[in-house]
């Protein structure tokens, strides 16, 4: 079959397994808590093309070979060749350098926390989906929040048309930051995901996805209602949310080694906001116990104008991970926390001005009890600059849900 054959075939099964994807309408409820979350079901036959196609974008997404799939058609061209060949070889040396330190770290220092099967709540997330898998691989539910859009699955435009080059071009340079700095920087988010195709996070959380080797099963848009009512369309089928809603996207996949289906909601929201919508805080609690993962965070938890979100972490979370960009010192009442310290810390950095923490440092300058961080995290990317903070709830009785619930099996990585 001729390369302009095999392309012809491939946009005709894509637009045939979209259309079968129009066939099952968008699921509306009201109520606090998600059925997903009580459990995955089983595919149908009927929902079955669906399924594989989102899985199928995943990893020609991620540069990653998937056989004969509906977009196989694709994969000789040169813009993919050279894309699947810089990140096999970029993504190994990240595995490499961070994230096996890091995975290693937590089995060793995070308890329970890196076992548990809580809710992982990450505010000020970015895209940065491969944080929290990897310090807490074991998950049901992964919950990320930040202000960058949602976005979409690139449609025929990119990977049949003009944009396919730009495409993965514009999806390495969103890496770049993360693969460099180990953070996403805000202002390059922003310009990076203005562009036609990659218009949001949604195509570098499947990216996250596919290297590391986890199967997506299903991808639904999500929105959230001012009465509450939460209203969820399949990725590849028509529809969509008013201005006035809460829009996320909801993905289930399964990850290499675990015996379950897993979780990731990705919520569009601003923090400043959380007190103001009381379906959505009543929902995030349902979701709990969560563990509350921050990281290059802004500092944005200092100000006061964020008080409700502030306190619904220190409420509803028996963990809380964070480098000092996160939740000052200063509210972790020693008689609630126990607190353990790693790494370095030298203040924040230029580009934050007067949010150095004199209490936090007098803890860093004793030296007493402080342990070694083994890679770099945050602001302070570098080795020996970083720091993480681990605060434990000395009492997880009385707030609603107990710390209980480890993983049974060791992912594969």
């Amino acid at each position: 079959m001729t390369t302009r054959k095999r392309n012809r075939f491939g946009e005709v099964l894509i637009i045939v397994l979209v259309v079968i994807g129009f066939l099952f309408p968008a699921v509306a409820y009201s109520g606090s808590r998600p059925e997903t979350d009580e459990g995955y079901a089983p595919p149908t036959e009927k929902t079955r093309q669906v399924e594989f196609l989102y899985n199928d974008y995943a990893q020609f997404i991620a540069g990653v070979h998937n056989g004969p799939s509906a977009l196989a058609a694709y994969e000789d061209r040169p813009a993919w060749v050279q894309h699947a060949k810089f990140f096999d070889q970029s993504w190994q040396k990240y595995r490499q350098t961070q994230l096996a330190p890091m995975r290693k770290w937590a089995a060793d220092e995070l308890n329970a926390a890196a076992s548990s099967r809580h809710t992982v709540f990450y505010p000020f997330s970015g895209a940065d989906f491969i944080s929290i898998t990897t310090l807490f691989p074991y998950a049901k539910t992964y919950v990320m929040m930040a202000l960058e859009p949602v976005g979409k699955i690139p449609g025929l435009s990119a990977l049949g048309g003009k944009h396919f080059d730009s495409f993965f071009g514009d999806l390495q340079h969103s890496l770049h930051d993360l693969l460099s700095f180990q953070y996403f920087v805000s202002a390059h988010m922003k310009a990076d995901l203005a562009q036609k195709e990659l218009s949001g996070v949604l195509p570098l959380l499947l990216f996250f996805m596919a290297r590391e080797k986890a199967r997506v099963l299903d991808v639904q848009y999500w929105f959230m209602k001012a009465d509450g009512a939460v209203r969820e369309t399949p990725a590849l089928a028509p529809g969509g949310g008013d201005s006035t809603d809460i829009p996320a996207v909801r993905i289930v996949f399964e990850s290499a080694g675990l015996q379950e289906p897993q979780t990731l909601y990705y919520f569009r929201f601003n923090v400043y906001h959380l007190g103001q919508n009381k379906h959505f805080v009543s929902f995030l609690k349902n979701l709990g116990p969560l563990t509350t993962f921050m990281k290059s965070a802004s500092y944005v938890m200092f100000d006061p104008g964020v008080l409700a979100a502030r306190q619904f972490v220190l409420d509803q979370s028996p963990y809380v991970l964070q480098e000092d960009s996160g939740i000052p010192l200063k509210y972790f009442d020693p008689a609630v926390w126990d607190l353990r310290f790693f790494g370095a810390y030298t203040g924040s950095p230029s580009f934050f001005k007067n949010r150095y923490q004199e209490d936090l440092a007098k803890i860093y300058q004793t030296g007493k009890g402080i342990k070694p961080l083994p890679f770099g995290i945050g602001y302070h990317f570098q080795v020996n600059t970083s720091n993480l903070m681990f605060a434990e709830r000395k009492e997880q009785v009385g707030l609603g849900f107990s710390a209980t619930g480890q993983a049974q099996a060791a992912p594969v990585r």
